[in-house]
């Protein structure tokens, strides 16, 4: 497979920084004005003012030479509904798809700002006085086809050209998410939706293997983990293996069979299949031998800096944690301590797959700058595997985020495994009720010791009583 270039967009396109659903103590930010709205609340109808950020005038001749025929937009304006920004912070650098999309384009982004947990009533709200925003993030892995069957989002083949070059490389990706041949995502990148960090000098204080160089040597998957996790666990010491918010979601996916997924244009579970059955009880003995913090005993509460004290082993979480803005990292220790490895392979999976989602956009009901939206994904999927483009990524990641060679190495090998075989959850992107069913009874095993195949036998009528109903309105 030809390498990727396209791990600059997880360095500069701001956008890709994702949202992730599920608990608001791990909420990742982008590296713009992103603080959510106070108490949850939903803010007033409102557009946050542009950032004026601009790039050095050396790396703006740059991207200037990244041509792909842009012309001045009618309506510069593009309102972009979500809790985080695209355009930066003050003193944060900017990124090359908004640099274009400024100069090239005359075009801007302007937030309309919500909270994470409102986002969708806002949007509704928004839809039906005919003030629609313009875009909203596809990061969540919610829009399809839960957004296209609730009339929250339209097509954006009248805009965008998903059958030309630029968009050949993301083509594949694009047409999961359609339906009746329109697609409703504009899907810039694959990425990987979790990864296992830790502080080396845990591993090395405690006698551990190298997870880097079991992964070089072909050796990182369960059955390592599970070597270093009973080496390492002590109740009596404080020490866990596993904490954060994504760990049983992650692992699950590494046999390569989603909770949910889409097969054949069809919504489908696959709680029966044999996969499944393995990892549930894979984690269920990580219970029955005291492995997982025990967030049961501390309030529900995860805690990332035990990874900078020593007494966590991995924390699972998404690579989005490397940038300091996101206030997590700096739980793990100092940056040249901290290092990360993609999920372990399933030892029974016929290849290595890795937890996936997308980082793109949709075009929301109603928009009213169509054209302005077509423009900025263009500027992305330019972006992402220019040579110029990593350049600014790769200085930017060292200069302004104080990354190691050896964590940007990392990065772009996770970049590239993940889009080997990448494998996408849809639980959350289907309706409410569907996940309801999954997310929490799937932990159950790794978080409370509950059997699988009693939990599997309560939810599966109702799931698939639900996925008919979801799967009779696609086909209309």
């Amino acid at each position: 497979m030809k390498r990727l270039k396209s791990i600059v967009a997880a360095v500069l396109a701001v956008g890709c920084v994702l949202t992730v659903t599920g608990c608001e103590e791990e909420t990742p930010v982008s590296g713009g004005n992103s603080t959510p709205a106070p108490g949850g609340s939903t803010p007033p109808v409102a557009s946050t003012p542009t950032s004026t950020a601009t790039m050095n005038e050396e790396d703006a001749e740059k991207v200037a030479q990244i041509d792909i025929g842009a012309e001045k937009l009618e309506n510069p304006v593009v309102k972009f509904l979500s809790e985080w920004d695209l355009n930066p912070a003050e003193g944060q650098p900017i990124s090359v798809a908004l640099e274009m999309f400024q100069t090239q384009f005359g075009g801007r982004i302007e937030l309309v700002r919500t909270s994470f947990d409102e986002r969708y009533t806002m949007l509704s709200t928004l839809i039906a006085s005919d003030e629609s925003p313009d875009m909203f993030s596809a990061g969540d892995m919610d829009i399809f086809p839960k957004g296209a069957l609730n009339g929250n989002f339209q097509p954006l083949d009248p805009y965008v050209d998903f059958d030309s070059e630029l968009w050949a490389p993301m083509k594949n990706v694009n047409d999961q998410f359609c339906a009746n041949g329109k697609h409703y995502v504009g899907a810039i990148n694959v990425e990987s939706d979790s990864v296992m960090f830790y502080n080396k000098k845990t591993i090395v204080n405690n006698g551990l293997d190298d997870p880097v160089e079991l992964l070089n040597q072909g050796k990182w998957d369960w059955d390592a983990l599970w070597k270093m996790m009973t080496q390492f666990c002590n109740r009596d010491e404080g020490k866990f293996a596993t904490d954060g918010w994504w760990f049983e979601g992650a692992i699950s996916l590494t046999t390569g069979k989603p909770y949910i997924g889409m097969e054949n244009g069809k919504v489908v579970h696959n709680l029966d299949d044999p996969m499944i059955e393995k990892v549930q009880a894979y984690m269920l003995n990580m219970k029955e031998n005291d492995l997982p913090c025990p967030k049961s005993e501390r309030g529900w509460k995860i805690q990332p800096d035990d990874i900078g004290k020593g007494n966590t082993l991995f924390y699972a979480v998404g690579t989005y944690a490397l940038y300091p803005y996101n206030n997590i990292i700096q739980d793990f220790g100092n940056m040249e301590d901290v290092m990360f490895v993609p999920m372990p392979k399933c030892p029974d999976a016929d290849a290595y797959y890795l937890p996936s989602r997308v980082s793109g956009f949709a075009l929301v009901k109603g928009a009213k700058n169509p054209k302005g939206v077509a423009a900025y994904l263009n500027c992305e999927m330019a972006s992402r595997d220019s040579d110029i483009a990593k350049e600014i990524g790769m200085r930017q990641a060292f200069d302004e985020y104080g990354w190691t060679q050896e964590q940007w190495d990392m990065l772009e090998r996770v970049v590239d495994m993940t889009a080997e075989h990448p494998v996408i959850e849809m639980y959350n992107a289907v309706t409410p009720t569907i996940a309801d069913y999954i997310n929490n009874p799937m932990k159950e095993g790794y978080n409370s010791g509950a059997g699988w195949t009693q939990t599997r036998d309560a939810i599966r009528g109702p799931v698939q009583s639900e996925l008919d109903s979801v799967n009779a309105k696609l086909n209309s």
